[in-house]
């Protein structure tokens, strides 16, 4: 399975994007890591992965603020439309959801089909989330 996780480079994001992609690395998935910048220019194609990843933090007093490098960085992704994809958060208290929301919109408003999410942040939430994700990519492959 081919996996681009694009991930904002605000707080714990960037070491859960790299956890992440161990986790699916040990299932024996190829993994690209894209962190989000907001002067990028160069188009970001999607169309040779199985599936993309977007990671956000969890921004704002009750969450779903989208961080400058993500919202900028979203438009430059080519060909998502209709492409599996998933979304993770940081975890906290107050505003996970909200978040999660958010992210997920970012994907949706490029044609992606969000299959999973999750608000993660210790190791065993990675594991299940990662866990999933292959579940689901091999029912995808079944069908």
């Amino acid at each position: 399975m081919r996996v681009n996780i694009i991930f904002s480079g605000t707080g714990s994001i960037p070491a859960l994007a790299k956890a992440v992609a161990d986790a699916l690395g040990k299932h024996g998935s190829v993994v690209t890591l894209t962190q989000a910048e907001v002067n990028g220019s160069r188009p970001i194609p999607c169309s040779s992965y199985d599936l993309v990843i977007l990671g956000c933090p969890t921004l704002g007093f009750l969450g779903g603020k989208l961080p400058d490098d993500l919202v900028a960085t979203m438009p430059r992704c080519t060909r998502l439309d209709g492409r599996t994809a998933a979304a993770f958060v940081n975890s906290r208290l107050l505003g996970s959801t909200k978040s999660l929301k958010a992210t997920m919109g970012l994907l949706e408003k490029q044609g992606a089909i969000v299959e999973d999410f999750a608000a993660i942040g210790a190791g065993s939430e990675i594991q299940d989330f990662v866990t999933r994700l292959v579940q689901l990519m091999e029912r995808r492959r079944g069908a």
